[in-house]
């Protein structure tokens, strides 16, 4: 299947700002080589991870027939310099360059969310490829943020003492994501606005709290909930009559997959085994789309409208979820859990658009005109 010259420039947009990412941060591990902080191997490995990317996008530029981009975009070139200017003046500050280093995974996560944008009409294989490469963006953003912290937080110490401590936290060891930092503070989502008194308050027992139990026990039923739709999925593609309605349940499998990770993962920053309990809303809505399946006719329109009813019925139930769980981790200073749900409500969000783009430009339409059943 061909992909369009539109795709072919978003990928080598991301071409570009992955060489971006591999200059950048080996720049900084230049800058930093000689000093005891461990922080050499984290650069090296992320951009070991940028490297990775650019050949897989290259690989699927040239199956296609596409010019493949060389080199680093303006943009990159200025952030390198920017870092240059940086150490004259600071001598290779530690936090210097990491500020540096956020600031570029900043326009990184930017270019990812720019590319993913369905405007682009971006071809299943290619979204699900760019999908799980920001989801690493996103991971390796939040670990730079999180030294970041630790260094500006320990400012106050001794500087050797402070530079010991940091080098002897921080280990990186598999590949980009996979970090080990016991003291690491939770990385702040750039849509959420810490308030002072979080720590304060997570500290005076919040843990064992009524809305700390509500909060569990919500996890417990999205974790259910979404589990269910990745049973589902595979049936609503599988009964839909149109190619791009079938593309659009196909790719929200694949995003589902990732929404049950992130579930996972926030049982564990709590310190839980994952555990799920039966979601009677979703529940209701999964039987309503076998319902569905049943009473239309295969091959119909009409199935079309009733799988796109369901499918946004499922939608509006998790992204009235995961706002109301992204306030409540906030309130409980999850900061990494509300980041992880700032990101899977982005794409329940998305998702809900395209199903409502689907049945406003084609299947509505279609099912207007198709006789009545005698």
């Amino acid at each position: 299947m061909e992909i369009s010259e539109k795709s072919i420039d978003v990928i080598n947009d991301l071409i570009k700002i992955n060489n971006d990412r591999v200059a950048g941060f080996q720049k900084a591990a230049t800058d930093l080589e000689n000093d005891d902080n461990g922080l050499t191997v984290v650069f090296n490995k992320l951009s070991g991870e940028s490297q990775q990317y650019v050949a897989e996008l290259t690989d699927i530029a040239r199956q296609h027939g596409g010019d493949v981009a060389e080199g680093t975009s303006t943009s990159g070139d200025l952030h390198r310099a920017w870092i240059d200017i940086k150490a004259t003046f600071t001598g290779h500050d530690l936090l210097a360059v990491l500020n540096e280093c956020e600031r570029g995974e900043d326009a990184a996560k930017t270019a990812y969310r720019n590319a993913l944008d369905p405007e682009n009409e971006l071809d299943f294989e290619l979204t699900t490829v760019l999908q799980k490469q920001q989801q690493g963006i996103h991971e390796g953003h939040d670990l730079i943020k999180s030294l970041r912290d630790q260094v500006e937080t320990s400012g106050d110490d001794d500087d050797d003492t402070a530079t010991s401590d940091f080098a002897a936290q921080t280990s990186y060891e598999g590949t980009a994501g996979e970090y080990h930092n016991p003291t690491a503070y939770a990385p702040e989502p750039e849509s959420i606005e810490p308030k002072e008194d979080w720590q304060e308050a997570q500290e005076t027992g919040s843990g064992n709290s009524k809305l700390m139990e509500f909060f569990v026990n919500e996890l417990k039923d999205l974790l259910w909930a979404e589990r269910e739709l990745v049973d589902m999925l595979p049936d609503m593609a599988d009964a839909a009559t149109s190619q791009e309605l079938k593309d659009a349940f196909e790719l929200h499998l694949s995003e589902t997959e990732i929404h049950v990770q992130r579930l996972e993962q926030a049982f564990a920053i709590l310190g839980l085994e994952p555990e799920s309990r039966k979601c009677e809303a979703m529940a209701g809505i999964t039987d309503e789309g076998d319902e569905i399946i049943s009473a239309t006719e295969e091959g119909t329109a009409q199935r079309d409208v009733g799988l796109i009813f369901a499918g946004q019925k499922a939608e509006h139930y998790e992204i009235a979820s995961y706002g109301g769980m992204i306030a409540l981790a906030k309130t409980l200073g999850f900061y990494e859990i509300a980041e992880l749900f700032v990101l899977t409500l982005d794409e329940e969000k998305t998702a809900d658009g395209k199903l409502t783009e689907i049945a406003e430009s084609q299947a509505n339409y279609d099912a207007s005109t198709e006789p009545a059943a005698d």
